[in-house]
């Protein structure tokens, strides 16, 4: 269901998620603990977010990026992506992406996990307006929105069972 404030997209990838979701998983080992901007600079903060990211889909991006350009909102500029994996207890508070001085135009976030869903929990909060975790959707915003990933519980706390997610944003053109 779409919104004001966003724009949601069911079946982005189809039958190329499980596939990506089978490179996500065999990367396990590659992802880091997430960080976020301090400035010019980036720390992990965990009383602000508490998550792991891979910063790389590997042979998926060019697919990815094109299919998230056919249906963007606007004339894309650079687009910068990464996997989050949400694992028990994992979040990211309140926060906006863009600002006025920032390129940050659009917020994407695309579900990638299996179904049915092996975790609880981890739903986005755009504003007022809360959104379940639905396997193969993505979801689109403006990135000065005030957004947050709701706790995360995963039972057995196997990184399989994580909440992944493609995110990103899509920059404005600058030239």
């Amino acid at each position: 269901m779409s919104t004001p404030e966003s724009c949601v997209i069911p079946n982005f990838l189809g039958a190329l998620r499980q596939k990506l979701l089978d490179y996500v998983l065999s990367q396990e080992q590659n992802f880091r603990q997430a960080t976020v901007s301090r400035g010019a600079s980036r720390a992990v903060i965990e009383g602000v977010r508490r998550a792991r990211v891979l910063e790389s889909l590997g042979s998926f991006e060019g697919g990815f990026l094109e299919r998230l350009e056919r249906v963007a909102l606007i004339p894309p500029g650079r687009i910068e992506s990464q996997i989050t994996a949400s694992n028990h207890g994992d979040y990211f508070r309140l926060h906006q992406d863009g600002g006025p001085d920032d390129t940050r135009e659009i917020t994407f976030v695309y579900f990638l996990h299996g179904e049915p869903r092996p975790f609880s929990g981890g739903e986005l909060k755009i504003r007022t307006n809360t959104m379940a975790p639905q396997g193969d959707t993505l979801i689109l915003f403006p990135s000065c929105s005030v957004h947050e990933v709701l706790p995360v519980e995963v039972p057995s706390r196997q990184f399989a069972h994580s909440r992944f997610t493609v995110n990103g944003w899509i920059h404005r053109r600058t030239d």
